[in-house]
């Protein structure tokens, strides 16, 4: 019995200490980017990329303020933001994954182009981004930027 328990430890030992990474994750070459153009200078612009990414929750990691390139921290992969596609259709989940937001700003004719855009270090094959965190960034870009009350009227909305 006592020779039992030591084989069992001797095994469990010699299983645990030789465990390494098998597979690594890569980051994903090919980024999406969503865009939105505003009527303002890259400066105020600037100043909304910041806002925005602090109230939908990502921390600025780096920027390259002459490029106009600021970049979030990794976090982890929500069950809407990204995506596999499984026989032709996105299957949405959960995987050990991580995304990092990338936001471009230039200026183009008078107005000031945002683009964002999620790239992601996985392990699982095609893992492609739905939009939905991009698309938030942008809408909240929108919000600081909207000069007051907005002008409704059965034309739209002149903001």
């Amino acid at each position: 019995m006592r020779s039992g328990a030591m084989a069992a430890m001797i095994a469990a030992l010699a299983c645990g200490s030789c465990s390494k990474p098998m597979v690594t994750g890569r980051v994903t070459p090919d980024v999406r980017y969503f865009s939105r153009d505003y009527a303002s200078n890259p400066n105020d612009t600037y100043y909304a990329v910041r806002w925005a990414l602090k109230e939908t929750g990502y921390p600025v990691e780096g920027e390259d303020l002459p490029g106009g390139v600021i970049t979030t921290k990794w976090l982890p992969v929500t069950s809407d933001s990204h995506y596999v596609e499984v026989f032709g259709e996105p299957d949405y989940g959960v995987t050990n994954s991580y995304y990092q937001i990338e936001v471009h700003i230039s200026s183009d004719s008078g107005r000031t182009v945002v683009e964002v855009g999620a790239r992601a270090k996985t392990v699982a094959h095609n893992l492609k981004s739905s939009g939905v965190e991009e698309r938030k960034v942008l809408a909240r870009i929108g919000d600081y930027l909207r000069s007051g009350e907005p002008n409704v009227t059965n034309l739209g909305i002149n903001e």
